[in-house]
């Protein structure tokens, strides 16, 4: 009995644990180590986009030399339809390296990303999680533009300026073209903690546990019953064989 009582407190502790758990993930969902970049509209020949930040001749995160910080991974498929990966090189002396109109390249002024993922309509600039995140990025500088570029590193055209947003909390940062329009968005995810939100979430997981708590109450008074059952049975057979 005491086995079958052990076994359901730890059942119980489990899913309490997972609760919670999945309450506090749920809180704030954000992939800060990620500035998302889509884009539409987008002139022939693009093959991926670069965030281009205000010059600043003493910029933290300026990279001691001209070469490119990150690796650029283009993702695709083959005739077969497996997925592909392949790195683009581009020269140190290519146009992206060279732009400057105020704004210079991300990917070659600065020290900033660890490496950029190359979709058919999207980049996907990975951070160095170690120096920054991507509110870090929106906050230092203020404002971005993006350079649609070509696979030897050609700036094809640039959007115009946008504003960013200061903000202290994790993010999900997107930043969205459609041609030369420019849109940023911090998202902060959802917090459990406010309003309307945090009464629904609070309810669901109220509702979550009492189920939980019910369920495993009356499989404990189930199991105690049988075992009662079975006890009082052994011990009436073992009078009848008296």
């Amino acid at each position: 009995m005491k086995k079958h009582i052990k076994t359901m407190v730890a059942v119980i502790f489990t899913v309490m644990t997972c609760l919670f758990g999945g309450m506090n993930a749920f809180a704030w969902v954000a992939a800060d180590g990620i500035i998302a970049v889509r884009y539409t509209d987008a002139p022939e020949g693009t093959v991926f986009m670069d965030i281009l930040l205000p010059k600043n001749e003493n910029d933290k995160y300026a990279s001691a030399d001209g070469k490119p910080s990150a690796a650029i991974i283009l993702h695709g498929e083959d005739e077969n339809g497996e997925r592909t990966e392949e790195t683009l090189t581009l020269a140190e002396d290519c146009e992206l390296a060279k732009y400057d109109d105020g704004y210079t390249s991300c990917l070659f002024g600065r020290d900033i990303a660890a490496e950029y993922r190359v979709y058919s309509i999207s980049t996907d600039i990975v951070l160095d999680e170690q120096k920054l995140i991507n509110t870090d990025v929106s906050n230092y500088y203020g404002s971005l533009k993006l350079a649609y570029c070509d696979e030897k590193g050609n700036v094809l055209a640039v959007t115009e300026p946008v504003e960013t947003e200061h903000n202290d909390k994790p993010a999900n940062f997107y930043v969205n073209a459609n041609g030369t329009s420019l849109e940023c968005k911090l998202d902060n995810g959802i917090d459990v903690g406010k309003g309307l939100t945090a009464f629904v979430f609070g309810t669901v997981i109220a509702v979550c546990i009492i189920a939980v708590l019910g369920g495993a109450v009356i499989a404990a008074i189930v199991v105690v019953v049988v075992i009662l059952i079975l006890r009082h049975n052994k011990k009436k057979n073992q009078q009848y064989r008296q």
